[in-house]
């Protein structure tokens, strides 16, 4: 059951998404790495010193305490400044396993957590779709004050798991894997909100998480995806006319609210197809459809396959 807190985490839930941290080192100038789309979400946080990184050929600069986010694995460059010859990051992370690993020694450090997000590529929710090609957290537009505003929240939060994540990977006691994982996993949401904060004009599914009203039609949505939701309840839901939350859920969101409702029921049937041999109509009862024959239509126009080639093609890889 989904409520208002937990929407965002439902949601990664169902991409199953996964964090995994390559490494926490120093990076002596000069240096400079080259990551390629591997398909991954890829993440930096700088730790200490500054960095640049280079997206579609314009640098932007990085400084301490800094996260940045890749959510479709756009390519991008991270050097100590602009211009240098990157090496691949595949080389430079195979040369920390050797004697001699590459930036290690030079005349001033960047210290790096890196490392990326996996999930479900076939289940495209707009909370990554909607996402910037990079999410850059400024570290220095985040209030100090805990107490004032989201922003002094949002630091202290997003400051307090790189205090973790950097010590976990420091002391590699007992479990540490699994503890870096699920501290990876916690920054990602963190770095989320973290980015709504600092944004000027919020748009997408997370601007519409933080709208307490629109908010709680998402929830509802995520709450009954088999329930008769129409336009007018939804609004009812949301404590707005029928005209106005159709407007404003389309201009925060991004989409109509029937829309969202019809893709949240795709994906959970999306889901329900990977994870148990259930009848046809039974999924399509679980996610509002009447008959199975409507249920099909709908999830091949969203899906460009049938319920069963869906099926076939996540049990086979084919």
């Amino acid at each position: 059951m989904a409520s208002n807190e937990d929407t965002l985490s439902e949601v990664l839930r169902l991409l199953q998404l996964e964090g995994c941290v390559y490494f926490h080192r120093d990076f002596w100038s000069p240096w400079a790495m080259e990551i390629g789309a591997t398909g991954f979400a890829q993440f930096h946080a700088v730790t200490q010193g500054d960095c640049v990184f280079e997206v579609d050929g314009v640098a932007h600069r990085a400084l301490a305490g800094d996260v940045l986010l890749f959510p479709r694995s756009e390519p991008h460059v991270l050097a100590d400044q602009n211009g240098r010859t990157a090496l691949p990051g595949s080389t430079v992370m195979q040369s920390f396993a050797g004697d001699a690993p590459y930036f290690a020694s030079g005349e001033r450090a960047t210290k790096l957590i890196c490392g990326h997000y996996a999930y479900r590529g076939e289940l495209r929710h707009p909370l990554l779709d909607q996402l910037p090609e990079v999410v850059h957290v400024r570290s220095q537009r985040l209030s100090p004050d805990l107490t004032a505003s989201g922003n002094g929240k949002a630091s202290h939060s997003l400051g307090a798991v790189l205090s973790v994540l950097t010590q976990e990977m420091t002391d590699r006691g007992p479990g540490v894997t699994s503890v870096i994982e699920r501290l990876a996993e916690v920054l990602l949401i963190q770095t989320l909100r973290a980015y709504l904060t600092q944004t000027d004009r919020p748009h997408g599914f997370l601007a519409g998480l933080a709208d307490p009203r629109l908010a709680r039609a998402v929830a509802e949505i995520h709450r009954r995806p088999e329930a008769d939701l129409s336009l007018e309840n939804l609004a009812q839901t949301a404590g707005m006319s029928r005209s106005a939350f159709a407007a404003q859920f389309k201009a925060v969101v991004g989409m109509a609210p029937i829309d969202y409702l019809t893709k949240w029921r795709m994906l959970k049937a999306g889901e329900l197809l990977g994870a148990a041999a259930l009848p046809l109509v039974e999924i399509a009862e679980r996610v509002g459809y009447g008959s199975d024959v409507a249920f099909s239509r709908a999830f091949r126009r969203e899906f460009n396959a049938s319920p069963r080639e869906y099926q076939r093609r996540l049990h086979t890889g084919l």
